[in-house]
């Protein structure tokens, strides 16, 4: 036997009568049929429609949200997709630019560009060396010049038939003493050696032997040429900050360096023209 509830049977009740009043008053005025007919109709629609309305609306409306996040998810996929392609035709940008600065870099008939890619930078020497792609059957030797798209970067301190290894400027060994000059007009240079890089104020320390002060903030600093190892005129950097020193003869000046030590993949080396 089915029992019911106090609220079902309640409902049942009202239903019950409100039936049994539309029959008994069926046919004798509109008035009164109108009145039951309307609450038996809310109460139909109360108890079953609308909560068939609700959940198929509910339903309708989930489709149309999964519809909505699958079409989300293809658009972040392309977008990924735009993503890579412009992060790899920005890339492309970049080696062509790089490419043709180091082209473009003018340097003493003397010397002929051997172009190279790095093809080894340890972290552990990551600002000492670097290793190259070319080697003494493409024409490199002990002690060349080395220069990136933007200026000089080292020289040969190892070379094999394949490969070569290069000394940084930015080695701390201070076994990269480069002979330069600081062009203070179109036609005068005071003459100079860097001594080592400062990490600390991310400069070349540059050693001058005379108190001038024809130097200034924002000259040119180049490769003079004197002791035979590095090509006159190669793009050392400009001058940021000069120091006096004070128990002795002399300036310190800070130099930024032209090249980015961080931010390079190709290279050229200046081999010597063989008569």
């Amino acid at each position: 036997m089915i029992k019911f509830t106090r609220i079902q049977k309640i409902m049942l009740g009202i239903i019950a009568c409100l039936l049994a009043f539309t029959i008994l008053t069926n046919g004798k005025g509109s008035t009164i049929k109108g009145l039951v007919y309307d609450p038996v109709v809310m109460l139909k629609y109360s108890i079953f429609e609308y909560p068939v309305q609700t959940v198929k609306n509910w339903m309708e409306d989930l489709d149309n949200l999964w519809a909505v996040y699958e079409e989300n998810k293809w658009l972040r996929q392309e977008l990924s997709k735009v993503d890579q392609k412009d992060a790899l035709i920005e890339s492309y940008q970049k080696e062509i630019a790089e490419l043709k600065g180091l082209m473009g870099q003018t340097v003493d008939k003397k010397f002929l560009k051997k172009y190279a890619t790095i093809i080894n930078r340890n972290p552990e020497t990551y600002s000492n060396q670097i290793t190259l792609n070319i080697g003494t059957k493409d024409g490199v030797s002990l002690d060349n010049a080395v220069i990136s798209n933007s200026g000089l970067i080292g020289k040969i301190i190892e070379v094999n038939e394949d490969t070569s290894r290069v000394r940084l400027l930015t080695s701390q060994d201070q076994l990269s003493k480069v002979s330069v000059q600081i062009h203070v007009n179109e036609n005068e240079s005071i003459q100079g050696y860097l001594e080592q890089y400062d990490f600390k104020k991310g400069a070349f320390v540059v050693r001058l032997f005379t108190n001038t002060d024809v130097v200034k903030v924002d000259q040119n600093v180049t490769t003079s040429g004197a002791g035979g190892v590095f090509p006159n005129g190669l793009f050392v950097g400009k001058v940021f900050m000069i120091d006096e020193l004070l128990n002795e003869n002399g300036r310190i000046l800070y130099v930024t360096p032209a090249a980015d030590f961080s931010s390079f993949q190709y290279v050229a080396v200046m081999c010597e023209v063989q008569e």
